[in-house]
């Protein structure tokens, strides 16, 4: 814990030299969860570390510090903990000075991302107007993350803290279940593969883990049986209907051009819908290396849609993951619906 508390401070404290200081003043509030990949790698962490040290020293020489109205760390314990901070961030920011603006910085992976971003999406448009975000790339795949690399979200927070808004993908079920998505939501055998991969790193180090993914993605066909189902697709008030669907994957994202499983650019054009037809498992095989370089296009099994809603119809079970964690859908859950929400949420940007 003394190396996640170590970076995390460091992190807190490097928001003390933001030029956005210079028009408001600034909360700081940091939340860190300890179970995310980076921190499991300890000579990374330690690498970097030595590299924000460095990067803090020389900020500490060449300006004055600039004091942060509040700059408070917190650790999550829990899996959904990070929601629960999140929330009580909330709850502390409806009683603050309209004039003092608010960073939320999530030290984590998109899970943790996911469950930040889960807290704040319904929350009051007056005081999401206060409140940015930036989610650091600490977690294995980092889809998610506002920065590609350590240096480029340093220097969103140095900066002038300019910012953009990012939408959500809103996962509702026949059985009651309501869910969100700050990146893309799918069903099928990439959420299989999503929960392999999220079991077999945990407990093998490097990525030898990867090599039984492959091997146990080959039993999806046998362990789901996917069968027929009915995908709607809503777009510009009209209705576009495909029955008799088998499906390899459904794919939904809050945008074109997004990517998952570790930039997997499963979205590389404009449009947010990606369905994919079951195909041959030699096929699944020889077409992975399309799917990684966004050319997957060129398979007849592969059709993309533009869609504010998807809608699918099903009475069998199938794995759904969003941003990166799987969730089971049983046949109770069908029909779910996968709704494009506006961009509510500020996160920092270039």
């Amino acid at each position: 814990m003394d190396l996640i508390s170590t970076y995390a401070n460091g992190v807190s404290e490097l928001t003390n030299f933001s030029r956005s200081l210079e028009t408001a003043p600034l909360i700081v509030d940091v939340i860190a969860n300890p179970h995310a990949g980076f921190f499991k790698r300890h000579a990374t962490v330690e690498k970097h570390i030595l590299e924000l040290e460095q990067r803090l020293a020389e900020l500490r020489l060449r300006y004055p510090r600039r004091k942060v109205e509040i700059n408070t760390v917190h650790f999550t314990e829990y899996p959904g903990h990070a929601r629960i901070i999140a929330e009580q961030i909330l709850d502390k920011e409806e009683k603050a000075s309209s004039g003092i603006e608010h960073l939320l910085i999530c030290c984590g992976g998109d899970g943790t991302s996911n469950e930040i971003c889960t807290a704040l999406v319904d929350a009051d448009g007056s005081l999401l107007d206060r409140l940015k975000i930036l989610r650091l790339p600490l977690g294995t795949g980092n889809d998610v993350a506002d920065a590609s690399t350590f240096s480029q979200a340093y220097d969103l927070i140095l900066g002038p803290q300019r910012t953009t808004k990012t939408g959500a993908i809103h996962v509702t079920t026949k059985s009651g279940r309501s869910l969100f998505a700050f990146n893309i939501g799918s069903i099928g055998l990439d959420a299989y593969v999503t929960d392999l991969t999220n079991r077999f790193k945990r407990a093998i180090p490097g990525d030898a883990y990867k090599f039984l993914v492959d091997f146990g993605s080959l039993f999806y066909e046998q362990k789901v049986r996917p069968g027929p189902m009915t995908v709607r697709l809503h777009h510009d008030g009209a209705e576009s209907r495909i029955d008799g669907f088998v499906p390899s994957m459904v794919v939904v994202g809050i945008s074109g051009g997004r990517t998952y499983g570790g930039h997997m650019r499963v979205l590389p054009g404009r449009e947010n819908v990606c369905l994919i037809a079951g195909m041959s498992l030699l096929k699944k095989i020889r077409s992975k290396k399309l799917f990684y370089r966004g050319l997957h296009g060129r398979l007849h099994e592969v059709s993309f849609h533009t869609a504010e809603k998807v809608d699918i119809e099903y009475d069998g079970r199938m794995p759904m993951q969003l941003d990166g964690e799987l969730t089971w859908l049983e046949p109770r859950d069908f029909p779910i619906s996968f709704q494009i929400l506006a961009p509510r949420i500020k996160v920092l940007r270039a």
